[in-house]
């Protein structure tokens, strides 16, 4: 196929800021590895989106060339999926008058499914625009970038959301195919944290748990699937215990002690 052959030093361009050195020094053998994390490969696909370039399913280039070789073979445009109605059985439409929704548990787990990350804070790009910068407007919702943007470091926020959302496909794979964007972090009246869908419905809650925290180096997030919550059998309450009959022995001391008044 035709290749328009400035395209390779645009891509080297982009490998070259995210790997943090010069363009002449990216050759065909220069490795990919710094950038094999699952944050490293959200900003090689972001980066090719704007130039309407996407790498074909399942490919992970270890090298510039291997990159080269895989877009200038089946280079194609980027389709944007359509978003579906009900992707997930696990998820309760939030309530029209604003209530909270009823939760189901995660369907099809015959345990819990725990999901765990760890992201250094750093490893996210610094930005003077969290609103405009490509990164950010492509992984996180505008509600975590309103969320992340109050805060004193709103990169330590978006490494938190971050981890959430790759806990989540870690605990949960059928959600390996839905762009990051799409899954979100909120957080109740009590300031605690919970997980939205977004689909064409509208947003929808998940049941997972989850729980997030960092420090001023790293983030972390835990995400938890149950079974269905109506399938656990509830606690019994207990029985009333009722006292043991007094034998006629001491029926009889308590008589010679009330006679005597003792």
């Amino acid at each position: 196929m035709s290749v328009n052959p400035d395209l390779k030093d645009q891509i080297r361009n982009l490998i070259a800021t995210m790997l943090r050195t010069s363009s002449a020094e990216v050759v065909d053998t220069t490795s990919l590895a710094p950038l094999l994390t699952s944050l490293g490969s959200a900003k090689i696909r972001l980066g090719l989106k704007r130039m309407g370039l996407a790498l074909p399913g399942g490919v992970t280039p270890s090298t510039f060339g291997a990159l080269w070789s895989a877009l200038s073979g089946e280079a194609t445009p980027v389709a944007t999926p359509a978003l579906s109605a009900n992707p997930k059985p696990s998820v309760s439409t939030f309530a029209s008058n604003g209530a909270a929704p009823k939760l189901h548990g995660s369907r099809g787990f015959q345990g819990l499914q725990v999901g765990l990350d760890v992201e250094e804070i750093s490893s996210l790009p610094v930005a003077s625009d969290y609103w405009e910068h490509e990164f950010y407007r492509g992984t996180f919702a505008r509600s975590e970038i309103a969320y992340a943007v109050l805060h004193a470091e709103p990169r330590a926020h978006f490494a938190g959301f971050w981890c959430v959302k790759e806990a989540l496909r870690k605990c949960d794979p059928s959600f390996a195919g839905i762009s990051m964007e799409r899954t979100a972090v909120a957080h109740d009246p009590d300031g605690r944290p919970y997980i939205t869908l977004e689909t064409e419905a509208g947003l929808e809650r998940l049941s997972h748990a989850v729980s997030i925290s960092h420090t001023t180096a790293v983030a972390t997030a835990v995400v938890v699937a149950s079974p269905v919550f109506s399938e656990i059998a509830p606690v019994a309450p207990p029985v009333a215990q009722q006292p043991p009959a007094p034998s006629p022995e001491a029926k009889k001391s308590r008589g010679l002690a009330k006679l005597f008044g003792i």
